[in-house]
């Protein structure tokens, strides 16, 4: 019966999702390396794979929708294997969570951007910094000591641009106050087995870096303002007046021709869709 269930969910989501990937899906993958069928084709994957996201999109399918229409509109890829853009389910409602690989992708389509990488500093390396009119930062890393989380002095992310190098480094005790401020659970911060390469608190401090950085992609601007809004407890729904906007939060954009018909009701003879689709935080 459960499987019934579920393929009826993955059934209803893909029919729902495809009045959406002609025109709008389109529209908002418009130069991306992706066609609209292979977004769609991942998103149904990501449903497929995860009975929380079916549960998630059963009782609040405009959150889910919201965050799919808004990544497309980044053009990253929503495959949590790739690691660009997250859906996590999050007390019946979707929180869009940008990935490390999302916001270095993202930065790299600036043309003023040449390379982007960030590093973990352990308590045995040997590191040094200096700020100033002349910059420096000195790394080298100890491979013969323990390396793991609990070891971890601070992270650092360096950009190289046209005629410069730029960098932020952040200690341990600055990235787990940012952290601690964020209203959403996430578990990958300074997990070993989960996130051994540390993505999650690279990106942290990367969003510090990108906010020093030269921003001419729109698109950067938003995904950045979105990431630092649901960490502060927003979360995307999408109106009657087809405006994809922040609860707790502010407006991030409004496309009427896309969004249009998104909050219609759902229903098939095995789903029944319940009436409240913007869950309370």
């Amino acid at each position: 019966m459960e499987n019934q269930v579920s393929k009826n969910v993955v059934t209803q989501f893909t029919t729902t999702i495809e009045k959406y990937e002609k025109k709008n899906l389109t529209e908002l993958l418009e130069g991306s390396s992706m066609t609209p069928a292979q977004f769609k084709q991942i998103v149904i994957n990501e449903l497929k794979r995860s009975p929380k996201l079916q549960e998630a999109f059963v009782k609040n399918p405009a959150s889910l929708f919201a965050s799919i229409l808004h990544c497309a509109e980044m053009g990253l890829n929503p495959s949590q294997m790739i690691g660009e853009f997250y859906f996590i389910p999050y007390r019946d409602s979707i929180t869009p969570i940008l990935g490390y690989k999302g916001l270095l992708t993202l930065l790299m389509r600036s043309n003023k951007v040449k390379k982007i990488w960030s590093e973990v500093v352990y308590e045995d390396d040997d590191f040094e910094y200096e700020l100033g009119l002349e910059p420096k930062l000195f790394h080298t890393p100890n491979h013969n000591s323990v390396r793991n989380s609990k070891n971890i002095k601070c992270i650092y992310a360096c950009a190289k641009l046209d005629d410069e190098v730029v960098f932020k480094v952040m200690f341990k005790n600055e990235i787990q106050n940012i952290i601690n401020m964020s209203k959403v659970p996430n578990d990958l911060f300074f997990n070993d087995k989960k996130d051994p390469e540390q993505w999650m608190a690279k990106k942290t401090v990367l969003k510090q870096l990108s906010k020093l950085m030269p921003k001419d992609d729109d698109r950067l601007k938003k995904a950045v303002s979105m990431d630092d809004n649901i960490e502060g407890g927003g979360y995307l729904i999408m109106d009657d007046n087809d405006t994809v906007r922040f609860v707790q939060g502010s407006i991030i954009g409004k496309k009427s021709t896309i969004y249009a018909k998104l909050m219609e009701k759902n229903s098939t003879d095995d789903i029944e869709l319940e009436n409240n689709i913007v869950a309370t935080i």
